[in-house]
């Protein structure tokens, strides 16, 4: 057996765009002694957008621009993932599979099948603790250093956490599974079963997590504001408005109230930074980028006053995993369905 580690860095901080730019693995065999590690670059699909991440990339620029795309990477990819007797894994692997099945997507391409662990998961088990555990306080309570943000380095981290874990507990990887009572996650034609265990306390996320408040913040609608109530001559009328992440998880409730006061503007959030016309937040290379650069507080100047309400984010949040797990049937059945055709077609 061998491990396949492997993580994605996207052009946009947006996995389901499937605009990766690299995927980064690393493979050990079942004493999980590092075989090879690599990192693959990939040609960007349009203009690059890292001020969304905040972190400095790992390459020039031109080195992306330069790399072959991911159609061109999709056979040398899937020949990694797809490798017969392995288990691939990564640290909050899910969000890297969107991604990965995304880009096949874009590229019609057919997803890749692979089982799959995911180590932030049995990290979380091994502490006893709940919530995400990122891999900077990994490395150091394990004793590594790594180059976290690229993502083959980021790779290596996640397979020498489920060694460190094996060598603490003192189990194989199968003894471990079973005494975490885990089960394997699925990728299968690009419709994801997840990785569980019945000893993860994070199961149920907390609803003070950054991905939690991002879900939260996602099932939010501002009420629709008739027309003729919009003052036109307001300077945010018909603008485009995006929030640095960071910015937009500090106060949730605070986020939806400046959003329903901009749907009262008649202002748009939008969710990619290329052209909105103000950036919300710290834009450290803003020299790529002509929109108007706003702290938050400036922003709360230019709206006006706003009614801040408080909301039940523990149901919203349970809400948010039902849809979630519901959109994951559907697909699941729908791909049975579409093969249970082509079968009859034969």
């Amino acid at each position: 057996m061998q491990f396949i580690a492997f993580d994605l860095e996207s052009t946009d901080g947006c996995f389901s765009s499937g605009n990766i730019c690299e995927f980064g693995y690393c493979v050990a065999n079942e004493k999980f002694e590092i075989e090879k590690q690599d990192n693959i670059l990939i040609r960007p699909i349009g203009k690059m957008n890292f001020a969304y991440y905040r972190v400095k990339l790992a390459y020039p620029l031109k080195v992306y621009y330069r790399s072959p795309s991911f159609a061109e990477n999709y056979a040398k990819i899937g020949a990694i993932l797809q490798k017969p007797d392995c288990v691939v894994l990564g640290h909050a692997i899910h969000n890297d599979i969107v991604g990965i099945n995304s880009a096949c997507n874009v590229n019609t391409l057919k997803p890749y099948n692979f089982v799959f662990v995911d180590t932030q998961i049995l990290f979380s088990i091994y502490k006893g603790a709940s919530g995400v555990i990122s891999l900077d306080k990994i490395a150091e309570e394990i004793g590594e250093q790594f180059n976290h943000h690229r993502a083959d380095e980021d790779a290596r981290l996640s397979l020498l956490t489920l060694k460190y874990i094996c060598e603490k507990e003192k189990m194989t990887f199968e003894q471990l599974m079973a005494y975490y009572e885990a089960t394997i996650g699925v990728n299968d034609d690009g419709v994801i079963t997840n990785f569980v265990s019945k000893k993860c306390a994070g199961q149920a996320p907390s609803i003070t997590s950054k991905n939690s408040k991002r879900r939260i913040l996602a099932m939010f609608e501002p009420v629709p504001v008739d027309i003729e109530y919009i003052d036109k001559n307001n300077p945010l009328y018909k603008k485009k408005i995006f929030f640095n992440r960071d910015t937009m998880i500090e106060d949730i409730d605070l986020t939806r109230a400046v959003w329903t006061k901009l749907e009262a503007l008649g202002a748009k959030v939008v969710h990619f930074i290329n052209k909105c016309d103000f950036y919300i937040g710290n834009l450290e290379d803003s020299e790529n980028f002509s929109c108007k650069v706003l702290s938050m507080q400036e922003l709360l100047e230019m709206v006006g006053e706003i009614n801040i309400v408080s909301y039940n984010d523990k149901a919203i949040l349970e809400r948010y995993m039902e849809l979630k797990e519901e959109q994951r049937k559907t697909e699941k059945l729908k791909k049975v369905n579409d093969k249970n055709k082509q079968s009859l077609k034969k």
